[in-house]
């Protein structure tokens, strides 16, 4: 059979160079060191600009729970919000939706990160150690459940000068992400996707872009090595 570095090669043919270079750049920046995770958020143009945050400072995983109530996702979906990253959905009902997130996160070593007004460190302060985060943020209203609380490793407090007592959640989380990602881009540790899941991402991205033809020209190339390779 085909590798997935020898059918990604061939793909590529089939995009203009600059296309090409988009998604190689891209796809080298990309980290799965910082993900992000959105507990019952309700309003869809958050849900949009956290989901496109989250694509811009090179993040490929969100994760969003629905706990107390369901995500719209129509907007973000029509805009592309989701095309480039992987969204993992927590929606069951009749089950600890955040409980079974966490957990799986806890057992991937990730460390849970929330934005607290009384956190015990300045965002600032904050230097990424080589150590997986999960930065989770709570729904406009309510914010970081009293549960999520409680499974936080690290809580950071954003500077605030004024008398509005919070920030939008989704300029909250930009904040945030944006000095967890520097952090993480200026440190020696290795952030970067093994080859492998590279490869692997570059693949899923140029057959999206490729529409329509992807399947059939993936086909084509895999029943033509597959002849060319008989014995």
């Amino acid at each position: 059979m085909i590798s997935k570095k020898e059918l990604l090669a061939e793909l590529k043919t089939h995009l203009t160079q600059e296309r090409v270079e988009r998604i190689e750049t891209v796809a080298s920046n990309r980290s799965r060191k910082i993900s992000l995770v959105l507990e019952d958020i309700r309003q869809e143009h958050n849900i949009g600009a956290l989901l496109r945050t989250a694509d811009i400072l090179g993040l490929q995983d969100v994760h969003l729970i629905s706990q107390r109530y369901e995500a719209r996702l129509a907007k973000a979906i029509a805009k592309g919000s989701t095309k480039w990253i992987h969204l993992h959905r927590y929606q069951e009902r009749d089950q600890d939706n955040l409980q079974i997130c966490l957990d799986e996160l806890e057992a991937k070593n990730y460390q849970i990160v929330v934005a607290d007004p009384n956190g015990d460190m300045q965002l600032s302060d904050f230097k990424f150690g080589g150590n997986p985060i999960a930065l989770l943020m709570g729904s406009e209203w309510d914010g970081v459940s009293p549960q999520a609380m409680d499974r936080a490793h690290i809580k950071l407090r954003i500077p605030q000068y004024g008398f509005t007592q919070s920030y939008n959640v989704s300029v909250a989380s930009a904040l945030i992400l944006n000095h967890l990602s520097q952090s993480m881009r200026d440190s020696e540790e290795n952030w970067r996707l093994s080859e492998e899941e590279r490869i692997e991402l570059e693949l899923e991205w140029v057959m999206t872009r490729l529409g329509n033809s992807a399947w059939p020209l993936r086909d084509k190339i895999e029943a033509d090595w597959l002849a060319k390779n008989k014995q």
